[in-house]
């Protein structure tokens, strides 16, 4: 199986037993700070982007509102059978219906390490991307 990580990161797996759920920040966070992820998927130097532009439709009770105008949705390449890209290529990618949506993921579950500073880490494993 062909796996292309479309992301500019590498994506750290987790093991269920490695993490405890904490309901009050619904975050899963690791057991130990210290704990090795059990599998690694480095990125692959292809990125997957989308370009959006934002433009200021009106202020309602001066909030800006905004539209978003994709100016460019690159292609999922062919040559793949698993291709992980970040929430916001998927987004982009069921809206419009590209080609090769079948092939997406993104990550699931994120895991965090520290609950005082929670930035996801890694994750216990992929979403499929449903149009």
């Amino acid at each position: 199986m062909r796996i292309l990580n479309a992301t500019p990161h590498p994506i750290y797996f987790y093991k269920e037993h490695q993490v405890y759920y904490d309901e009050k920040q619904r975050k899963y966070f690791l057991e130990d700070p210290k704990t090795e992820p059990v599998f690694v998927i480095e990125p692959s130097g292809v990125l997957l982007n989308v370009k959006v532009k934002y433009s200021l439709k009106e202020v309602k009770d001066g909030i800006p509102i905004y539209i978003q105008e994709v100016e460019h949705l690159d292609p999922v390449p062919e040559d793949y059978d698993i291709v992980i890209v970040s929430n916001l290529y998927a987004s982009y990618a069921i809206k419009f219906g590209i080609a090769g949506i079948e092939k997406l993921y993104t990550i699931s579950q994120p895991v965090y390490a520290d609950k005082n500073n929670p930035r996801p880490i890694g994750c216990l494993g992929l979403d499929k991307v449903k149009p």
